[in-house]
Formats: C-alpha cells, structure tokens, sequence
C-alpha cells in the first residue's frame, strides 16, 4: 500500500513543463535582394521566466551569442509565442544563416533554435 501511495504522489508532483526554452527556426520569407522576414516561435518557455528572445544572423555557419555579427532582440516573455523581424542592409547574391534564440536575463544560460540558411536574390 505504502509503494502505491509513493507512486500517486510521484505522479502528482510531476509537471509537463519543458526542462529548458524550446524553439524552432522558420523558414525566412519575403526574401529580397537586400531584405528578408525572419521568423521563429518559443514552443516551450520552460522554468527560465521571463526570457530575452530573438535572431542572429551571419554569412558565417556557427552562429552563437558570442559570435554572430548580427543580433537583434525581439523582446521578453514568460509564455510560449510566434515572432519575426525584417531584416535590411544585406547583400544581394549572399548565403545568410541565421537562428533564433532565448536567454535568461543575464545570458548566462542561451538556448537556440535550429541554424536556417537563405540566399537573397541577385
């Protein structure tokens, strides 16, 4: 009886909250000669509340926090959301990889989405 108890109350406690800030990077849109539309949504916010969130892009593969030539941070949020910036100032003829992101208030702990890649048009 004792083992059934400690099970319901296991079972109980648990949550269905991510463990960490769960995003997916979106195709980009709009694709232009000097431009395109970026978009990315926070699927799971996860314990980390709020969270700082946004894209970084550059014509270089490995793209983190430290090294993106480009950041732009969209804003801050406790719940799950879709979100996308224009982008400008590119190069026309260009491959960009670009990814979004989601980092604590101190940026001491950064999660990413997946690294997308477009190339604007000539």
């Amino acid at each position: 009886m004792k083992k059934y108890i400690f099970w319901i109350l296991l079972i109980s406690c648990q949550s269905n909250e991510a463990d960490a800030p769960e995003l997916i990077t979106k195709d980009a849109q709009q694709i232009g000669t000097t431009s395109a539309v970026l978009e990315a949504e926070i699927t799971e916010v996860g314990p980390v509340r709020p969270i700082n969130y946004g894209f970084l892009w550059d014509i270089q593969q490995d793209i983190t926090i430290a090294g993106a030539s480009n950041k732009h941070i969209v804003g801050e949020t406790s719940e799950p959301k879709l979100f996308s910036i224009k982008i400008e100032n590119l190069n026309a003829a260009t491959s960009y990889h670009y990814r979004s992101f989601a980092a604590n208030a101190d940026y001491s702990k950064i999660y990413y989405g997946k690294i997308v890649t477009f190339i604007t048009l000539p």
